[in-house]
């Protein structure tokens, strides 16, 4: 027994083996303010297998629980903002998941369904464009709606994709003054989307 305490005691030594590692910590990736829940580094959701990783200083604004888990949102042009999203925000990039609960249980039909979401929020779409394309490996389409307001010309582009009844959206909001500026920033969270394995099994929110 005195044996064993003075190994325990003796500087420099440590009860792992030197082939061995202490475990890490479960690394956490948000924090909650009295609105929203912040994201940065990554986003995961287990709810829709996917998870997304966010360049250094760029935040994910998302509902804060119980509110359904879905996805997140970059305000535009500041994407390190940690002051609340607003549905105001004339610029932005969205991240969302959902169960396909539409009629048609397509792609296009998706993506339609989308497009119409767009005329819904005002504005007159005067150029559809649509472009076969991939996310995360699925068969996506790309759709890039322009509308005219009495702000201006509105751009939205969408990359919807589509794996076992779940419908991957992820969106940009602009106008047509910053559109090549935010697509840089849109193209750079499209490429941080990864999807999990399903079914999900053990998945942390982390």
């Amino acid at each position: 027994m005195l044996l064993l305490a003075l190994v325990l005691l003796e500087p420099g030594r440590t009860l792992y083996s030197q082939n061995s590692q202490p475990p890490r910590p479960l690394a956490r990736h948000w924090t909650e303010t009295q609105a929203e829940t912040l994201w940065r580094a990554r986003y995961t959701n287990c709810d829709y297998g996917y998870y997304v990783l966010l360049d250094k200083g760029v935040v994910g604004h998302d509902t804060l629980p119980p509110s359904p888990n879905h996805g997140f949102t970059v305000p535009l042009p500041d994407v390190g903002r940690t002051s609340p999203a607003s549905a105001d925000d004339q610029r932005f990039v969205s991240v969302d998941a959902s169960y396909d609960m539409w009629e048609d249980k397509s792609l296009a039909g998706a993506v339609s369904e989308k497009e119409h979401d767009a005329k819904d929020a005002g504005g007159l779409p005067r150029n559809i464009v649509h472009k076969a394309t991939k996310l995360a490996g699925l068969r996506a389409i790309r759709s890039t709606v322009e509308s005219t307001t009495a702000k201006g010309t509105v751009v939205d582009v969408r990359v919807v994709a589509e794996r076992s009844g779940i419908v991957y959206t992820i969106s940009l909001h602009t106008s047509q003054q910053y559109l090549s500026v935010d697509d840089a920033q849109f193209k750079r969270i499209l490429s941080g989307f990864r999807l999990l394995k399903l079914p999900l099994g053990e998945c942390s929110n982390g």
